[in-house]
């Protein structure tokens, strides 16, 4: 064996491992990643701040609109209470007045209140009345009868926006030549009106 073999191994040895060792170190990853880690966490870092900027704007915007949005439905709930109000108190004027007209009669003129109860009537119900009328007048006129008509207690039942009930309290006084002091009687009607245009007509006429 040469002698000289057993000089060189080790030093081949040495430089294999010296090769070995610095392959390792370029290979190594370990470093690098840690880098990117550092670099990633600078370039989300400046977008945390501009995403708590958006959300600001966002509810900011939120806001705004629910404080725009809360005054129009005050307005709107305002204008529904107030247009509800206005119908009833509508049909209660027209009712009472219908009422007083149509209990009211004078044997000497009993086509008095007609133009009356005419205008305030769907077309079906001023021909009921005029019927009403031509079956009561001989007995009216023979016995030159008298009456004046109060309603009150006038109240709506039912409202609607194209009909409504309404019930109301008639106090009738009566003079012929029967009774020429006069009778009072009181009756309870029920009206019903249904919407026409802008006011309120008369379709139906109980008493109860």
């Amino acid at each position: 064996m040469n002698p000289t073999d057993n000089l060189t191994d080790p030093i081949d040895e040495a430089a294999e491992a010296a090769d070995d060792s610095e392959h390792g170190a370029v290979l190594t990853l370990d470093k690098p990643a840690e880098d990117e880690t550092d670099s990633d966490a600078t370039d989300e870092a400046p977008s945390t701040p501009s995403r708590r900027r958006r959300l600001r704007r966002m509810s900011l915007v939120a806001a705004a609109l629910a404080a725009t949005a809360a005054p129009a439905m005050l307005s709107w709930s305002f204008y529904q209470h107030r247009h509800t109000e206005q119908l009833a108190q509508q049909a209660v004027s027209t009712t009472r007045g219908y009422l007083e007209a149509m209990a009211a009669f004078n044997y000497q003129d009993l086509d008095a209140n007609r133009a009356t109860i005419t205008a305030g009537s769907t077309t079906e119900f001023a021909h009921k009345y005029d019927e009403m009328v031509k079956a009561l007048r001989d007995i009216v006129v023979t016995s030159k009868g008298v009456a004046t008509a109060t309603a009150s207690h006038v109240t709506v039942e039912h409202l609607g926006d194209s009909s409504a009930v309404v019930v109301g309290f008639v106090d009738q006084h009566v003079t012929n030549v029967t009774a020429p002091q006069g009778n009072s009687q009181k009756y309870r009607m029920v009206v019903t009106l249904i919407r026409s245009g802008d006011r309120w007509i008369v379709n139906d006429v109980e008493t109860v």
